[in-house]
């Protein structure tokens, strides 16, 4: 909003006269919260808000309007304070109880949001938006086939929801139903893609080109990258001439994937093209299903390029790599991010050395005191010096993030630390993965609590390394003879 935001309707808030009656200056400041949330101003809002309550204390709608804005600036805790509140003034009000249900949902706290999301969607049966949320929780809780279900009413009450149909593939994949979770998912990769030069191309569907080339577009999520890299060389055995397109920094690892006919960089000059694909839709265009998903590791490589040493392993010394945030969780307990300080119980072993894999790091490192306890390796940033980096470790244990989806497409050890509800990928109740073979799973059993987690990987550790080694078989010549 431009302008004085204390104005509405012609009367500055600041300059109120002192004759309006609290009632009528309640409503004033109510509708100048709204106006403010509404243009973006998020504190203003929030100031309004609560002047308004601090004239009128029973003014409902604004204890549920303040909860909104809080949470919206990242204050969730304090938001289900004023939806609290605001329920205590107004029972049963659907969207509060709808409200209220997300930031617990926000705050780990699944078993009371779905009890909540429960009684909204009975009070506003005919609520889309509240059929989706409770969808959301409901997978979360790992109720998949109610969650399905959920999403479905949602989407028969407004059908033209993309990001809706995209949650439930996520539900489908995360049960390992990947016909219509691919389906889904395919919402999220509009055709024809971002034109090049102009010019597009129509969506492949697994047919055969007459020798013309299949365009295959990598994103910027190395992640992602990582685990759909797979798919090339089976697009490629169908007798398609693949060119794969990614961004520049990422060019020397995509070149190690086999099947591709060239290499590109993203916007370049394509002839003889004759359909396009983002490489996260080959799934769904190959028929790819839980059964037939391959895992031919390593498909990704170390690139052959100019790279950074690694300075030497210390022999007898046991090199970790680390990856433990993916960035800001504003306050979210089901973000995969974990603090650094659980991860350096690792280190209390004398045989580890902890290394970061995690670009720009060195603040969670200052914090945590960790500096003579955690490397660092400059210019991890770049694909190639990070794919170096993971050849290079014994071991990566890491939450979900670039550093153990790449691990894993090399084929590297991995143990991956997951939240209680995780990405699809990881599917629920297994401690391996069908995607990564060289994957073990340490997954939260309580929403946010990351400190058992690492126990438990601190404790395979432990196993891993003081276990007695195993005898070598005798040779076949050797071997004892049964009488």
């Amino acid at each position: 909003m431009e302008g004085d935001h204390d104005q509405v309707g012609g009367t500055g808030l600041s300059g109120m006269p002192a004759t309006v009656d609290p009632g009528t200056k309640a409503q004033i400041l109510l509708a100048a919260g709204i106006d403010l949330q509404r243009a973006g101003h998020a504190e203003e809002a929030i100031d309004a808000y609560g002047r308004a309550i601090a004239e009128r204390p029973d003014l409902v709608e604004a204890y549920h309007n303040l909860g909104v804005a809080l949470r919206a600036s990242g204050r969730t805790a304090a938001s289900v304070a004023c939806f609290r509140r605001a329920l205590r003034l107004r029972p049963g009000h659907a969207a509060t109880l709808s409200n209220l249900g997300n930031a617990l949902r926000s705050l780990g706290e699944t078993e009371d949001a779905v009890s909540l999301l429960r009684q909204a969607a009975a009070g506003e049966p005919g609520s889309p938006e509240i059929a989706y949320n409770l969808a959301l929780v409901l997978r979360d809780a790992g109720r998949l086939d109610e969650a399905i279900q959920s999403f479905g009413r949602s989407l028969t009450l407004r059908p033209e929801r993309h990001q809706v149909r995209i949650e439930r593939g996520l539900a489908h994949l995360l049960g390992g139903n990947f016909t219509d979770g691919f389906a889904d998912l395919a919402l999220r990769y509009p055709s024809p893609i971002v034109p090049v030069r102009g010019k597009t191309w129509p969506r492949w569907d697994g047919s055969a080109l007459d020798g013309r080339h299949l365009l295959v577009r990598a994103g910027d999520d190395l992640a992602e990258t990582a685990l759909f890299a797979r798919f090339v060389p089976l697009a490629a055995a169908r007798g398609v001439p693949l060119i794969l397109e990614g961004p520049d920094d990422a060019i020397p690892l995509l070149e190690t994937i086999e099947g591709a006919a060239r290499v590109v960089r993203r916007g370049g000059r394509y002839a003889n093209v004759a359909a396009e694909a983002p490489l996260p839709d080959l799934p769904r265009i190959l028929g790819i299903t839980l059964d037939t998903l391959p895992a031919p590791v390593p498909y990704l490589r170390v690139p052959r390029t100019p790279r950074r040493e690694m300075a030497p392993p210390v022999p007898g010394r046991l090199r970790i790599g680390i990856m433990w945030s993916t960035g800001s969780t504003d306050g979210d307990a089901r973000a995969p991010s974990c603090p650094l300080t659980h991860f350096l119980r690792l280190a209390e072993r004398p045989d580890v050395d902890l290394v970061s894999l995690q670009a720009g790091a060195a603040r969670d490192i200052r914090q945590a005191g960790a500096g003579a306890l955690v490397q660092e390796i400059e210019g991890i940033e770049d694909p190639a010096i990070f794919a170096a980096a993971i050849a290079a470790m014994d071991l990566v244990v890491g939450v979900d993030g670039p550093a153990v989806h790449l691990a894993g497409a090399m084929g590297h050890p991995v143990w991956i630390v997951l939240p209680h509800a995780p990405e699809w990928c990881w599917m629920l109740g297994r401690d391996d993965c069908p995607w990564y073979p060289s994957a073990w799973l340490f997954r939260q059993r309580k929403p946010g609590d990351w400190a058992p987690v690492l126990r438990r990987v601190r404790a395979a550790l432990d196993q891993a390394l003081d276990a007695p080694p195993e005898p070598e078989p005798a040779p076949a010549d050797e071997a004892p003879k049964t009488p």
